[in-house]
Parts: C-alpha cells; sequence; structure tokens
C-alpha cells in the first residue's frame, strides 16, 4: 500500500509545480526586408516586332490555254524574261489535223458563197427581161446570204484552230524571273495548268504573320521601320498595303504585306526581314517584372503605406511586357512605393523594412524608350 501511493504523489507534485510555470510569449515576426521603387509616368513608344519575307507583288502562274503534251522548255529557275519571250511549247502534232479540217471547209463555204453569187447575177438579168418572177429572185439572194454565212462561221472556226496552235506556245506577258518549273518536258499537261512559275521584279513587298493580339497595331500603323539582316541592318520603309480579313487556321496569324520604298539595291526575293510598327508615345508607369504579382489570373503589386512599414495589395492593369519590364496603365498613382524585390512572400498588412531603392525610372521628358517585342508578341 504504501510502495502503490509513491508515484500518485509524485506525479501530483509534477502537476503542481507545471502549473506554477509562466505562460510563454507568443513568437514576434521580425519586419521582412524588401526593395521598393517609388513610381512615376513615363512616356515609351511601344511597338510590335514580327519577322518577314521578301516577295514579289506578282507572281503569276503560267500555263497554256489547251492542253497537250510539254515538247519543249527553253527556261529554268532563275532566269530573267522579257515580254513575249518563249517560255515552253506543247507538240503540235494534236491540233494540226484540225487546223487543216478547218481550212478545207473554208474553202467548201467560199465555192457555195461564189455559186450562189454567179446564180443571182444570172437570175436577175432574167428578171429585168422578166423571164422569172420576183419570187425565184428573192430565193436566190437568200441563198446567197446564208452562202456567206456559212462562210463567215467556217473562216471564224478556222481562226480558232489557229488560235489554239498559237496558244501551244507559252509567251511571257511581262518582264520578271523563273521562280518556279512546275512540269517538265514529256508531261501532259491540261488547260490552264500552272506550268511555269514567274515573279514581276517591278515591285517587291515583305510579307508578315500578324498574330491575334497585335492586329489592331498593325492596321492602325501606317509606315513600318524594315530591316534585312543580309544588307548590313539597312532600313527601308515599309507601307502596310494589305491584312488578310480571315486568319491562317494553322498559325491564328493574318498574313500582311508591305510595299518596300527607297534603295532597294541588293534587295532579292527571298530575304529574311525584321518589320517594326512603332506606336505613339503612351504614359503609364514602369515596373520591374518581379513587382508583378497574380492572384487568380488578376494581376496585383504590393504598395508600401503610408507610414513606410506596412504593405497591402493594388490590383492593376498592365499594358504589355518590355524587355524586363511590364507597363502599368491603371491602379497606380505618382508617387507610390512599390514593392520591387520579395514581393512574392508578402501577405496583406505584413511590416516591411525598406531596404536600399531600386534605381529610379527614368523621366518623362527624356526620350521616349522604344519597348520591342519579341517576335510574335506586342504590347498594347
Amino acid at each position: 500500500m504504501r510502495a502503490s501511493a509513491l508515484p500518485a504523489a509524485a506525479f501530483v507534485a509534477v502537476l503542481a509545480a507545471g502549473c506554477g510555470q509562466k505562460e510563454v510569449a507568443p513568437k514576434v515576426e521580425a519586419p521582412r526586408p524588401v526593395r521598393t521603387q517609388v513610381v512615376q509616368p513615363q512616356a515609351t513608344a511601344v511597338a510590335i516586332q514580327l519577322p518577314g519575307e521578301v516577295r514579289p507583288r506578282i507572281e503569276s502562274r503560267l500555263g497554256f490555254r489547251v492542253g497537250g503534251k510539254l515538247s519543249q522548255r527553253t527556261v529554268s529557275v532563275g532566269d530573267r524574261v522579257v515580254p513575249g519571250q518563249v517560255l515552253a511549247r506543247l507538240d503540235p502534232t494534236d491540233l494540226a489535223p484540225a487546223l487543216l479540217a478547218q481550212q478545207a471547209q473554208v474553202v467548201a463555204a467560199r465555192t457555195d458563197r461564189d455559186l450562189a453569187r454567179v446564180e443571182l447575177e444570172r437570175l436577175r438579168s432574167l428578171r429585168a427581161q422578166n423571164y422569172i418572177s420576183q419570187a425565184s429572185l428573192d430565193r436566190q439572194q437568200a441563198g446567197l446570204d446564208a452562202a456567206e454565212a456559212r462562210l463567215g462561221a467556217a473562216e471564224a472556226q478556222q481562226q480558232q484552230a489557229r488560235n489554239a496552235i498559237d496558244f501551244q506556245v507559252l509567251k511571257a506577258d511581262v518582264a520578271g524571273v523563273v521562280t518556279a518549273v512546275e512540269a517538265e518536258v514529256g508531261q501532259v499537261v491540261a488547260a490552264g495548268q500552272a506550268v511555269i512559275r514567274v515573279a514581276q521584279t517591278g515591285e517587291r513587298e515583305i510579307l508578315v504573320n500578324v498574330p491575334e493580339a497585335a492586329l489592331k497595331v498593325a492596321r492602325e500603323t501606317r509606315d513600318w521601320a524594315v530591316v534585312v539582316p543580309a544588307l548590313g541592318g539597312r532600313t527601308l520603309v515599309g507601307r502596310l498595303r494589305e491584312v488578310a480579313p480571315i486568319s491562317d487556321p494553322a498559325s491564328r496569324t493574318y498574313a500582311s504585306r508591305l510595299t518596300l520604298s527607297g534603295d532597294l539595291e541588293g534587295v532579292a526575293l527571298g530575304m529574311t526581314a525584321v518589320v517594326q510598327a512603332l506606336r505613339p508615345a503612351e504614359t503609364s508607369f514602369v515596373l520591374p517584372l518581379s513587382a508583378l504579382q497574380s492572384t487568380d489570373g488578376l494581376p496585383r503589386v504590393w504598395r508600401v503605406d503610408a507610414g513606410g512599414t506596412t504593405v497591402s495589395p493594388v490590383a492593376v492593369t498592365t499594358g504589355g511586357m518590355l524587355d524586363d519590364a511590364v507597363r502599368i496603365v491603371s491602379g497606380l498613382q505618382p508617387g507610390d512605393r512599390i514593392v520591387t524585390a520579395g514581393a512574392n512572400l508578402l501577405r496583406p498588412g505584413q511590416s516591411v523594412r525598406i531596404q536600399d531603392d531600386a534605381p529610379a525610372p527614368r523621366s518623362s521628358t527624356t526620350t521616349p524608350p522604344v519597348a520591342p517585342v519579341a517576335q510574335g508578341g506586342t504590347a498594347r
């Protein structure tokens, strides 16, 4: 009995000693160090920058007006052609018999016409002597008219056969350069089938595929800066001529063409180019990318309160990405102190300790910085 009472007494003593201890004070979190930046509005010239390719304004797919077997091709890819130059020929043996048949039809119709004319003159003399009736003379006149009509039809068919023979020779309509050959000697081609592709060298354009996000800026921009790397970075002037009304189903981009002007010496078809469209300068707040956070898809930044010791989130509206920064178009006021480093670890009302400020933004009185965008992107 005495031995079993000793552990119980020890437990009571320990419990009494624990109840007599003081409560532990809650741990106070130290202010979190952050870097900040006092924002001021800046004027930035926003641009879109896209790759392009030098293309001819007019590229024709030339083909024969009649079908047949290709017997000769006189040009190759890269050859320059002049108006009237022979490009290819078809085998004439297919249409030569048709021309001979039509010539025979003309001879027969002309003979019938001449015979009807002689007969009409004979009947006129008989009518003058009142040997035949006027009806007989009228019937002969109608026969002559019909013979002349048949002769005209035969001559038209003969001319059509001659045209078919002429159409077996493919000629260049304008000066240009051969960009593709789509049929070879010995191949049977149909009427209208493309055989040779010729690009006119008079005007050259830049083909650009504009993404959906940059379509509005592209349509509003009249003059573009065009840089051809193969020419040592020479800058040309391009003017938007057309924008496709429907996007490409695969890339979801809109094919656009820029007409080139200026010194085009050395600009060859197929060269790559970089085009840039600038919009007028816009006023916004420029912050480093590290200052921007996104919660539920909504962008926000952290603003240091007036006392400089706590932070609170501010919803903002972005206006596009720059090289290493983001444009804020609404949600901020001039003079706001925004956290630029350490924002991902903050919560509303948290105490902060401001470190050395980030470099001050450029003044809006200086030359507006150009905001190039990666190829295929846009800064709105």
